[in-house]
C-alpha cells in the first residue's frame, strides 16, 4: 500500500511541475504575494515528496505537510470573497513585521540589517508596507474552526472534470475531510516543532530511529500535503485568475489535477485508515481574536532605507561545511552501554537526521527545507537545554524531566481524544502512537497538578544566556517561522530578484546564514547532550561534545556577519 501512496504522490507532483509561475511585476504587492503563494506551495510539496525514503529527515516531512495545511485553509478563506481578503496578505506582512520588532524591543535584541529582513526583493513590487489600511487574516486556529464548522463531507464520487474553480474547490475540501481531523493536525503540529511525540513518527518497525517514518505517519502527512496543495493552486486561480498561464487549457489541467489527488487521498487513507467524517454533535465553536495593532515605525521602510541584495553566504558556508565533517567523526551505538532512554535515541538519531536534511537540501533545489529542519532543531535543542541546566542539582533535573515528559503524556493523551471524540475509533487512534515492539514505552501517569513547560522564548532565552545579545535566539526563531508559516516576508526571502531576473527557488543569504547558524548550534547542543546520555559521560562524548561547540561557534562568528543577529 505504501509503495501506491508513493507512486500517487510522485505522479501529482509530476502534473503540478507542469504548470509554468506568471508573475506581474508592476501590480499591487498583495498580487506579487498572491502570485507567489502556489509555486511556493508546489516547491514544498515537492521536498516532501523528495524526502520520502530518503533515510532522513522523516519528520520533516510533518513540518512541511504541516505547512502545506495552512496555506490551503488560508487560500480557501480568500477565495471566498478575493477582492476583499486578498490584500490581507498586506496586512500580514505589516503585523509580521511589526511582531518582530517587538521581539527586539522586548528581547533588547539588535539587528542593524532590519531593512534587508523586511524587504529582501528590492524592485520587483511595492512591498515597503505603505498599506496601512489592509486587513489581517484570520490565524490558523480560526481559520481551522472555520473549515470545520462548514462541515465539509468527502465527494461520493471522483472529483469533478471540467467543473468551474469554486466547484472544484468545494470538492478539494472535501477531499481534506477526515475523522479526527483537529487529532491529525495535532500529530503534524508534533513533528512540525521536532518535539519528542513528533520524532515517535520516525519509530517504524525495521527502521532506522528519526530517520524513517512509519507508515501510517507518511500517509497522513502526504494526505494533508497534496489536498494543501491543490486548495492553494485553487484559490490562487480565484483571487489571481490573470495569473494562469494562457498556453495551458485550465479546464483540463484542473481536471487532472483533481483526479489525481483524490488518487493520493485514496492510497493515503488505504493506509492511515481515518474514515469520512461524522456529523459534529453540535455548532462547533469559531476561535477568533479581536486583534489591537500598535504598529511600530520600524515595520514600515522607506525607500531610501532598502538594502542592495549583495550579502554572501559563502563563508557561513565553508564553517559549516567543517563542522558536518566533525559531526560525521564519530558516531555511538545507542546500545553500547545497555539500554538506553527512549528520549536520549531519539534526540540524537532525529538531530543527526535532521541536520543531514539541512546539509543535504541548503544549495539546491530543496534549500526550504533547510529552514523547516533547521527550526526543528533549534526548538528541540532549546527544550534540552532547559532539561539539563544544573545537572548537578539532582532534585531539580527530576522535576524538569517529570515536567518534560508530562507534557508529552499530555499531548498525546489529548491527540487521543480528540481523533475518539471526532469519529475515530479509540483503538485506532491509540494505535496511531503505538511504538514497535521491540521498544519499552513509559508509564502514561500525568503527575497531578502538572506544570506545563516553559514557553518557547524563555527556553531560548536560556540557551542564549552565553552570547552578548541572549534575546538573539527569540528572534531568530520568529525570522525561521516566516518560511514555515508561509508569511509574505517568509515567500520574498525563498526567491532572489538579480539583474532584472526572479529566481523562484533560491534562498536569501540572509536566511541562509541564519538557518546554518542556528542548525549547527541546534544539533551540537542535542548531540552533546545526548551523546553524554548514551554513554554515560565517556570522555570520548566530552571531547565530542566540545568539538562540536567550538566549530559550532565558529559559524555563528562567520553567520552573524550576514544575517546581523547578536
Amino acid at each position: 500500500m505504501v509503495a501506491s501512496l508513493r507512486a500517487a504522490t510522485r505522479a501529482l507532483r509530476f502534473h503540478l511541475d507542469t504548470l509554468p509561475a506568471v508573475f506581474y511585476f508592476d501590480g499591487p504587492g498583495d498580487q506579487f504575494l498572491a502570485e507567489s503563494a502556489f509555486p511556493y506551495a508546489r516547491w514544498r510539496y515537492a521536498c516532501a515528496d523528495s524526502l520520502l525514503g530518503s533515510g532522513m529527515g522523516g519528520t520533516v516531512v510533518g513540518a512541511l505537510a504541516r505547512s502545506l495545511f495552512d496555506d490551503g485553509l488560508l487560500w480557501q478563506w480568500i477565495a471566498e470573497s478575493p477582492a476583499e481578503r486578498r490584500p490581507a496578505l498586506l496586512g500580514s506582512m505589516l503585523e509580521e513585521r511589526n511582531r518582530i520588532c517587538g521581539y527586539l524591543e522586548d528581547h533588547k535584541a539588535s539587528c542593524p540589517h532590519l531593512a534587508r529582513w523586511f524587504v529582501p526583493l528590492n524592485g520587483v513590487t511595492d512591498l515597503t508596507g505603505a498599506s496601512l489600511s489592509a486587513p489581517s487574516p484570520p490565524d490558523t486556529a480560526e481559520l481551522l474552526d472555520t473549515f470545520l464548522a462548514s462541515s465539509p463531507t468527502r465527494p461520493a464520487s471522483p472529483a469533478l472534470i471540467g467543473g468551474g474553480v469554486e466547484d472544484l474547490l468545494k470538492a478539494a475540501r472535501g477531499m481534506l475531510a477526515m475523522s479526527g481531523l483537529r487529532g491529525a493536525v495535532m500529530v503534524l503540529g508534533h513533528a512540525g516543532h521536532g518535539n519528542l511525540l513528533g520524532l515517535q513518527s520516525s519509530m517504524a518497525a525495521g527502521g532506522v530511529p528519526g530517520h524513517d517514518l512509519r507508515a501510517d505517519h507518511e500517509a497522513l502527512f502526504m494526505h494533508v500535503a497534496a489536498v494543501g496543495a491543490t486548495v492553494t493552486l485553487l484559490g490562487v486561480c480565484a483571487a489571481v485568475p490573470e495569473c494562469w498561464p494562457p498556453e495551458v487549457e485550465q479546464v483540463g489541467f484542473l481536471g487532472t489535477l483533481m483526479r489525481l489527488t483524490e488518487d493520493v487521498v485514496a492510497a493515503a487513507s488505504a493506509v492511515h485508515g481515518l474514515g469520512d467524517p461524522v456529523p459534529a454533535a453540535g455548532a462547533p465553536k469559531v476561535r477568533s481574536k479581536e486583534r489591537k495593532r500598535r504598529l511600530r515605525p520600524e515595520a514600515l521602510v522607506a525607500r531610501d532605507d532598502l538594502l542592495p541584495d549583495i550579502a554572501h553566504a559563502g563563508p557561513v558556508v565553508a564553517a559549516a561545511r567543517e563542522y558536518d565533517d566533525f559531526v560525521n567523526s564519530w558516531i555511538t551505538s545507542p546500545w553500547t552501554h545497555g539500554n538506553p532512554k527512549l528520549a536520549s535515541v531519539l534526540a540524537h538519531a532525529g538531530a543527526r537526521s535532521t541536520f543531514s536534511t539541512v546539509m543535504s537540501t541548503f544549495e539546491d533545489h530543496a534549500s526550504v527545507t533547510s529552514v523547516f529542519a533547521a527550526r526543528m532543531l533549534l526548538e528541540e535543542a532549546a527544550r534540552f537545554t532547559w532539561l539539563v541546566q544544573d545537572p548537578e542539582d539532582e532534585d531539580a533535573f527530576v522535576q524538569r524531566s517529570t515536567r518534560y515528559f508530562d507534557e508529552f503524556r499530555a499531548r498525546k493523551k489529548k491527540t487521543i481524544e480528540l481523533f475518539a471524540g471526532n469519529g475515530v475509533a479509540l483503538a485506532a487512534a491509540k494505535r496511531l502512537f503505538r511504538l514497535p515492539d521491540n521498544v519499552v514505552e513509559w508509564p502514561e501517569t500525568i503527575a497531578k497538578g502538572r506544570q506545563p513547560l516553559p514557553s518557547i522564548d524563555e527556553m531560548l532565552l536560556l540557551m542564549g544566556a552565553p552570547y552578548p545579545e541572549p534575546g538573539w535566539l527569540p528572534v531568530a526563531y520568529s525570522l525561521l517561522s516566516q518560511v514555515t508559516h508561509s508569511t509574505p516576508i517568509g515567500l520574498v526571502h525563498m526567491a532572489r530578484y538579480r539583474d532584472g531576473i526572479l529566481s523562484a527557488h533560491d534562498i536569501s543569504p540572509e536566511m541562509l546564514a541564519l538557518a546554518l547558524d542556528v542548525a549547527c548550534l541546534g544539533s551540537a547542543r542535542l548531540l552533546s547532550m545526548s551523546g553524554l546520555m548514551l554513554t554515560q559521560g565517556s570522555d570520548e562524548a566530552r571531547q565530542y561534545a566540545l568539538g562540536l561547540e567550538k566549530r559550532a561557534l565558529s559559524v555563528h562568528d562567520e553567520a552573524r556577519l550576514v544575517h546581523w543577529l547578536d
